[in-house]
């Protein structure tokens, strides 16, 4: 900021405070317009990033929910093997009985993958880097940092700790041949619907968190 100063002659205390006067008024109005253009900047600024990183939570939201659609189709069949497996030999079937009926649904197929999103922060990571973060509704701000937190917390590292994959195939393996051991199968198949019914709570824990950030409670309370 510049200001230029009158070249003139005092002569007077009146004359004095007049000149004075003028230059503490040109100072503030001068600053007061530098903070109207400044605070214009920040809320543009804010608005900006704050459309983004909606838009960003409406993908990751579309991206969790397929992936719980997924992941509880594959966990319902998952289910329903389980509780026969437990029923059978509770009910003590002869081993060689519930090896032949596990024999005939591992050759039609035993589906376990797991779906996770893709889940993107861009939007997010570069509202900190450039501050316009800073600039938006504290309320907003923290209903958002507590769904990116979230997301970062949900990812499939502690929930597949209990699932052996290797183990998983070597059962398949020796079902479909006819050389299953029951109990050992049934050890395999409850990892498995663990393991996957863990994601589909995580993930419905997930889409609820993000769905309040986007001030859209009610669209999560239906699953």
């Amino acid at each position: 900021m510049h200001l230029e100063l009158p070249r003139v002659s005092l002569h007077s205390m009146k004359e004095f405070a007049s000149h004075y006067l003028m230059i503490v008024v040109s100072i503030l109005t001068a600053l007061g317009l530098e903070a109207v253009i400044e605070n214009t900047h920040h809320r543009h600024a804010a608005e900006s990033a704050h459309a983004a990183i909606v838009a960003e939570i409406r993908a990751n939201v579309a991206g969790v929910h397929d992936s719980v659609e997924s992941n509880r189709a594959r966990l319902k069949p998952l289910e329903e093997l389980d509780a026969a497996l437990e029923q059978a030999l509770a009910q003590g079937l002869p081993a060689p009985q519930v090896a032949a009926l596990i024999s005939q649904r591992a050759r039609g197929g035993v589906d376990l993958g797991l779906f996770f999103p893709t889940l993107h922060r861009e939007a997010w990571d570069v509202a900190v880097a450039n501050q316009s973060a800073s600039w938006m509704d504290a309320a907003e701000l923290r209903r958002l940092s507590a769904a990116y937190t979230w997301e970062r917390d949900s990812q499939l590292g502690d929930m597949t700790h209990l699932f052996d994959g290797p183990r998983f195939v070597d059962a398949m393996t020796d079902a479909r041949v006819g050389a299953v051991e029951p109990h050992e199968f049934l050890r395999v198949v409850h990892q498995a619907t663990v393991t996957l019914r863990a994601a589909v709570n995580r993930y419905e824990g997930l889409e609820r968190v993000l769905l309040r950030a986007l001030g859209e409670p009610g669209a999560a309370a239906a699953h």
